[in-house]
Formats: C-alpha cells, structure tokens, sequence
C-alpha cells in the first residue's frame, strides 16, 4: 500500500506541474464550483499572518529549487507546523482553547481534512475560526471539507500564511475528562497528517494527580525512614509507625478513588475507556511518556492492592531484626504494586514491574526462613526470565507499532503508549521472525513473562519455596497482589493489543488451566506444611482464572475477574493464620497439630471461615467466581471444563483433611512441655486484637461477597466487555472503541495499519 501511495503522490506531482504557469504560480481551477456548493468567505485567519520574511528560506526536499543543469524546477510544496508547542487543555466543565496551523513551506498547503480523532468523548468539537466583514465566525470542518472538494481551492493555506482552530468540549453522559488528538489531514507529503493534543484541566487538584498519590506515597515513606536512618534515629517503632501512615494514604486514596470513578464508562465513550488519566511527555527521544489511568480492569486491583499492603503492615509484627530497612523495602514494593496496575505506558510499566522486583528478592533473602537465600535467589531467577521475555516483546511492538501520536500530537512511527498499540492492527502487517509469525511470538514472550508470575505450571516450582521462606506479610502480598499481576498483564497486553494472537493460542490456555487446577491440588493434598498446602491452593485456584479468561466469554471473563479479586482476599487470610499458630510454636507441620479447636476457638473459627471460602463454599465468595468460569468456559470447552469440575472435589478434600487433622481430635498433651507455649503456662494463646483486627476486614468482605458479588461485578463489568469485544468483535478499521452514533464532527480515521 506504501508503494501504491508513493506512485499515486508521484502522478500527482506531474500532473500538478503540468497545470502551473513558467512562474510555477499554481494555476486556477478550470472546472466551476458545483451548483449546490455553499458560499464559502475568503479564509482570513482570525490573526494577521506573519510579515513575509526579506530572503525567502532555502527550499525544503520537494520545495520549487531549480536544479543547476537546467532541469524544470520542482513544484512548491507547503510544510505543515503547528504554533503551539504544548497541548491544548480545556476545563472539565466545558471550555475550549485553540491552535494555529502555520504554513512554512514555499508553496501552498492544502488542509483536506480537520477532525477529532476517534474515540473521543461525546461533546468535543473543532472548528475553523474565520473572519468576515471583521467579525469572527466559526465553520466546522466538515464544510470545509466538503466544499474543497468540490470547488478545489478553500482550505489552502498561502506560504507564512495561518489559520486558526477552536477545540470546545461540553461534557455530556457522565464525561468528567478527555484524552484525545485533533488531526490534521494536509497535501504535504513529508507531513500528510498532524496532531494536537487536547486533555482535560480538572478543577480538583487532587483527582488531577490521584493515581500519583497512590502509587509514590509509599516511596514517600520509605524516603522518610532512610532520612530518619540517615539522621540518626534509632527508636525501632517509628519504622512501624511511618510504614502504617503511608500505606494508610493509599487505602484513604483509593477507597476516595472508587468513589468517584464511573463503572458504566466504557470504550464506546472515549478515552479508551480510562479515567482518571495522567499524562505527559517523560523521554521523547524515545517516545516515552508519563501514562497513567485506570478502569474496571485496573480499579479492582489498587483497591485490592491498597488493602492487603495496609494490613500487611500490621502482619509484620513478628518482624524485629532491621527493621528500618525491612519497612523500606516494603514500601518500596508497595510502590511497585501500584505502579504497574495504573502504568499505560510499556516502558513506565517495565519500569514498575522490575521496581517491584528488587525488594521483594531481599524481603525474602533477608527476612526469610533458614532456605531463604535459595528460595530470593529462585523467585529472582525466575521472574527476571520472565521480565527478560517480556522486554524482547515490548520492543518488538515498539520497533514496528506505526503510525502514533504523543501527547501533543506528535506523529511518531514507535510508541510505548499502550492506547496507542490497542488501535495498531500487528496481524494485518504479516510481520515475521525466522520464518514465524511476529504477533505470535510476541505474544507468546509476553504470555510466558506473566504465567511465570501467576504461577503457571510448568513455570511454578519458585511460587511454594517463596511462600515457605518469605515472612508471613510478604507471604500475604505474595499470594493477595503479586500473582494477580500475571492474569492482569495477560488481559491488558496479550488481548486488548494482540486479539488475533489470543484468539489462537486460547485452547492452550484453558489446556495449562485445567493442568494447574488438577495438579495444584493434588499437590495440596500431598503437604505436611502448612504453609505449603496453602501455596499450592493458590496455584489450583489461578488455574480457574486461566480456564475463564480463555473462553472469552461474558461468564467466563467475569469469573476470571472475580476470582481474581476474592482469591487474593481469601488467601491473604489463609497466610495470615498460618502466621499466626506458627509466630506461637514456630512450626507448620500439620501432624505435629490435633485439636487445635479446644485450645484457640476463635482462631479455629476464622481457619474454617477461610479454608470454606476457598473450596467454594456457596454463601462465601469463593463460590462466585469458581461457578461463573465454569458457566463460561463450558460452551467453549465442553471437556476440559468436565475435566477441570473434577478439581472441586479435591480441593474439597484436601481443605478438609487439614481442618480435620489440625483442628478436631484430641488435643496432643506433648505440647503443654514445649519451650515456646512456657511462657503461656503450656497453652496455645488465642488470637490477640491486633490479629483480629487485621483479619476482620477481609473475613467481612469474604462474607459480603459471597452473597452479594454485585458491587464488584458491576465495578468491573463494562471493561471486561471491552477487552472481550476487542478480541472476539468485527475486524476493521473503526470496530474497535466504535461509538454507535458518533458526532457529526467525528471523522473515522483511515489508516493503513490500524483497526
């Protein structure tokens, strides 16, 4: 299509040259303005233009130079250039501001086409400023448009000359801001479009940089315990304390957050479906911005990441050596977390992604078990592999994304932006590497990187070594946030960028699915560790995300998202109370226990709470997600769903065997002689208020969710759609983020290479 594109502008040019006089004035239109054609006023910019300078400039590539030996000189062309040099920014209830489309080539510049990009929201509009019998007067582009292509000669911009542009947004249905582009569309064939940015001023400075907030006010912290540490305080509650405030900060933030965000906004509405976006140009050598925003998707996860980090904190008790440093590190992984649910930026996001990388490697090797080097330097391996994968698949699209904009408007041919990627169409460019398909090997290098982290068999031997060795909080944020990260990065990369991919290597996925919920609880069932048993658990439970997102079905996505969602609450509990009995007797081992009951009631109360939870216990929130993946997996996959159905009854049965032989029973009398319940009188000590209160909050939201599930789902509904939409809906240009009745002023944008 290039070649066909460059061999049309060649005609073009001659036949352009043939029309001009030996001036190389260009010539007037032989053929008369069609009858229904509207008058048209003469294009005076709404400013004077610029004094024409005394020497003209040298000629650009393409400009009327004529060449030394005699040849006929080359047609002027006009150059494109916008005036402004930043964005336009327009309030969020309703403003507008302005552009100028400057002419600095030596010929004419004929501006065939100004509009919004697609997918803004409704209410946002340009319009031409023009000036008659001196007065301003506002032409939407779209006449314009229309009457230059009948007449020929309206909307060309003389050399030095100027024209003038209003962007205006009403905000209509519920919009509270905007992310978008308005194009020009010229004749200039180095330039043939360009861009200026518009976004959205909003009055309230803290929803202007919210996700900011969340995301570095746990850095902020671990910034001020190193300052502390650096002045030299050596009180050991401080770090407690500054760790509690500054995890405090994004739970307050973020519970403010799903208040104000709108779960019924979606694609069709524009700006990609994100609210709350941050953006600015960070590299731009390197076409890196500073992009942050959130939806269903995203939302549910930093609400679930600010919980578990804020109750992680008060897990962390048991924690007495280095503790400066131990609650810097921590904060810094909280960070992380954050970080890479809001990041819509690859680079930004690889950037979070390896953040979080660092301190969790020595909250393990530091903090840990006796086997805590081996298990750091595992989990480190591992993880980097991924990561490495991962960075080789973001600059493949990277090198080959096309035709983009930045922020303000630059029009760039490499972009990280994952908006951006998400109008690309990879599959229709037929890329290939040693003989293979491009698309595909990217996916399967960006699939690989997250199913390491979910985990997913056969890249999961790190995930129970980490959890046995890692300290019980970082054992919560392990199993609560960090596995979550894998099943997200899948359906915000692999499918909303890759669709065609997904589509392909979907049967795989519900096949490695089905291997983790079988095989994680066979080997669940197999454990003496407590803590193991738990570990595995968690792997059988992400194998039903695999199966429900690989369906691609409404029941099947959704159940992947609330399984998401209900497993990091119910696991972080199930850690939390192995921490417990092992902080009293420091033991896990589940044939050392029997009766456990008559000694710590309350604690077994909270045990069976959680451990019904997780076999899917109907009433408990375990259940939703587990029945919704199966609804939506079993059109797609009749027999692997049958298979998968199997995993219920022996994730049942290894929950119970452990309440069974830890719980009831007679309690063993050998442990009134144990060294550490002496100080207790040889009794187990119940769970205390700090335990309580830290377990509470997820027990009650365990509870809600399993018989009301409805606030969460309809959080995340629309967005789930979305990305299901996007893999499975109509190929084309326009299908994807389509409005079903845009505005007039919306022009479908046109571009080789984008859907």
């Amino acid at each position: 299509m290039k070649t066909l594109g460059t061999i049309a502008a060649l005609l073009l040019l001659t036949s352009t040259a043939s029309a001009q006089d030996p001036a190389g004035a260009p010539a007037e239109p032989a053929a008369p303005a069609a009858p229904d054609a509207p008058a048209q006023p003469a294009a005076a910019p709404a400013e004077p233009p610029p004094a024409q300078p005394a020497a003209a400039p040298a000629a650009a590539p393409g400009e009327g130079a004529a060449p030394s030996d005699g040849a006929p000189a080359r047609v002027a062309r006009g150059r494109i250039h916008f005036a402004n040099e930043q964005h336009i920014e327009v309030d969020d209830a309703g403003g507008s501001g302005t552009f100028t489309v400057e002419n600095i080539g030596r010929g004419p510049l004929r501006i065939q086409r100004v509009a919004i990009r697609e997918g803004a929201p409704e209410g946002l509009k340009v319009e031409q400023v023009v000036v008659e019998n001196g007065e301003q007067r506002l032409v939407p582009p779209t006449e314009l448009t229309l009457s230059a292509r009948r007449v020929g000669s309206d909307g060309s911009v003389v050399p030095g000359g100027t024209q003038l542009y209003r962007v205006t947004w009403r905000p209509t249905s519920g919009a509270r801001e905007v992310y978008s582009h308005v194009v020009v569309e010229t004749d200039d064939p180095e330039q043939p479009r360009g861009a200026m940015g518009v976004t959205s001023s909003t009055t309230n400075p803290l929803n202007r940089n919210l996700l900011s907030l969340i995301t570095f006010a746990p850095a902020l912290g671990g910034l001020l315990i190193l300052f502390l540490f650096l002045a030299g305080h050596q009180d050991d509650r401080w770090p407690k304390w500054i760790a509690g405030i500054f995890t405090a900060i994004p739970l307050v933030l973020s519970v403010y957050l799903l208040t104000q965000f709108d779960p019924s906004w979606g694609r069709a509405d524009g700006n990609e479906g994100f609210q709350f976006v941050e953006h600015a140009t960070w590299i731009r050598s390197l076409h890196v911005e500073y992009y942050m925003g959130v939806d269903g998707v995203s939302i549910a996860m930093v609400i679930l990441t600010s919980l578990i980090s804020f109750i992680g904190v008060f897990a962390s008790a048991a924690i007495e050596k280095q503790q400066k440093g131990y609650y810097a590190m921590y904060l810094l992984l909280a960070t992380g977390m954050f970080g890479t649910f809001v990041a819509l930026d690859f680079f930004l996001f690889f950037v979070f992604w390896e953040v979080m990388l660092l301190p969790m490697y020595f909250l393990i090797g530091i903090w840990g078990g006796p086997r805590k080097e081996y298990a750091a330097i595992k989990f480190f391996l591992y993880t980097l592999g991924g990561s490495v994968l991962m960075l080789l698949a973001i600059i493949a699209l990277y090198l080959n994304a096309g035709d983009a904009f930045l922020l303000d408007g630059t029009h760039v041919t490499r972009t990280f932006s994952m908006t951006e990627m998400m109008r690309l169409d990879y599959e229709s460019k037929q890329l290939t590497i040693l003989g293979l398909s491009l698309t595909k090997c990217v996916w399967v290098g960006l699939f690989i990187g997250f199913a390491i982290k979910i985990p997913m068999f056969p890249f999961h031997t790190w995930l129970p070594d980490a959890h046995v060795e890692a300290p019980t909080a970082i054992s919560v944020i392990l199993a609560g946030v960090l596995l979550k990260m894998g099943t997200y990065g899948i359906i915000r990369m692999n499918y909303s960028i890759l669709p065609e991919a997904t589509q392909w290597a979907a049967p795989a996925m519900a096949a490695f699915g089905v291997i983790n919920i079988l095989y994680g609880a066979f080997c669940a069932m197999a454990q003496e560790d407590l803590k193991k048993l738990v570990a595995y658990s968690s792997i059988n439970h992400m194998g039903y995300c695999l199966l429900g997102m690989a369906a691609l079905t409404p029941q099947g996505l959704m159940g992947c998202a609330v399984q998401m969602f209900n497993h990091g609450t119910i696991t972080a509990m199930l850690f939390m109370l192995v921490g417990v009995v092992y902080d009293r007797v420091h033991t896990r081992d589940i044939s050392k226990f029997g009766g456990m009951a008559q000694e710590m009631p309350l604690y077994t109360a909270f045990v069976g709470l959680a451990f019904f939870a997780s076999l899917g216990l109907p009433g408990l929130s375990g259940f939703i997600g587990e029945i919704a993946v199966f609804m939506g997996a079993f059109p797609a996959f009749r027999e692997l769903t049958i298979i998968a159905a199997t995993g219920v009854i022996i994730g049942a049965a290894f929950h119970l065997w452990a309440l069974q032989r830890v719980f009831l029973g007679g309690f063993r009398e050998s442990w009134r002689h144990n060294k550490y319940l002496e100080p207790y009188g040889g009794k187990f000590p119940e769970i205390n208020r700090r335990e309580i209160g830290a377990l509470v909050p997820l027990a009650i939201i365990v509870v809600f969710l399993g018989f009301y599930p409805s606030p969460l789902i309809r959080l995340m509904e629309q967005s789930y759609e979305d990305v299901r939409v996007m893999v499975v809906g109509e190929r084309g240009a326009g299908a994807v983020a389509e409005r079903p009745e845009p505005p007039p002023t919306v022009a479908r944008a046109d571009v080789q290479g984008h859907r």
